[in-house]
């Protein structure tokens, strides 16, 4: 085994790595630390030389990566899976081979830039559906003035993956449709979850004004479910005060 110094801490390789390889993953991992740097998302704990730990917040999720150690298990162990984590949970994310000279950094790079993007939907791992769905609610709280860091969702990840669909049916113009399912998850968490009146109308209210007013009442005179009206009326009370 050797060590190199690299722009983020000291890294272990076999030593019969070709030298080539070696020089790909410091330039790489320079060009790595300048994205960080420049990033306004990322952040890196480089308390610890040989596994420093980058890291970002996305609404109520925080990744953390360990770019040192999935570079040294590709290749110690030919193991190329991302040492990542998402709220301490290990999450599945696979880097490109070492073959044909790219860099085991290289795509821990394009992830980087991924989340400077705000983690879109077709371009996200698959295992990371999550993330872009919080990523797009955290975008939606801001577009309606609510203050995102202070503000704890109370939804599972399901329960967001159900809002971030229904907001799209909204913004695709069906806002019946739209309006149709954040109400039916209305329902679920107060049937389900115990949630008071209140509290169904102080969250889900942020999402129901993301339709107009005429949206909201062409859903009244037909609603899905009759009881929707019971949330709907509280919301457009609390609107007109």
């Amino acid at each position: 085994m050797r060590e190199v110094y690299t722009a983020i801490g000291l890294l272990t390789l076999p030593k019969e790595l070709a030298q080539e390889k070696v020089d790909a993953e410091i330039k790489g991992i320079k060009l790595f630390k300048q994205i960080i740097d420049s990033s306004k998302k990322w952040k890196i704990n480089d308390a610890m030389s040989r596994n420093p730990i980058i890291y970002c917040k996305v609404g109520e999720l925080t990744i953390r990566l360990n770019p040192l150690s999935t570079i040294r298990n590709a290749y110690l162990i030919n193991n190329f899976h991302f040492v990542l984590k998402i709220n301490n949970c290990r999450v599945c994310v696979i880097a490109k081979s070492n073959e044909n000279g790219i860099a085991v950094i290289d795509s821990m790079i394009s992830f980087l830039l991924l989340g400077d993007a705000g983690w879109p939907i077709e371009s996200t791992p698959a295992t990371m559906e999550d993330v872009s769905i919080e990523q797009q609610l955290v975008n939606r709280y801001s577009q309606i003035d609510i203050d995102r860091e202070n503000r704890k969702l109370s939804f599972t990840a399901s329960d967001k993956k159900e809002l971030f669909n229904a907001l799209s049916e909204i913004e695709k113009g069906n806002s019946w449709q739209g309006l149709a399912a954040l109400m039916r998850l209305a329902r679920t968490k107060y049937v389900c979850s115990a949630w008071t009146t209140n509290r169904v109308v102080n969250e889900f209210k942020p999402y129901v004004d993301t339709c107009n007013e005429q949206q909201i009442a062409e859903y009244i005179e037909s609603p899905f479910e009759s009881t929707d009206l019971i949330f709907l009326e509280k919301m457009l009370l609390i609107s007109n005060v």
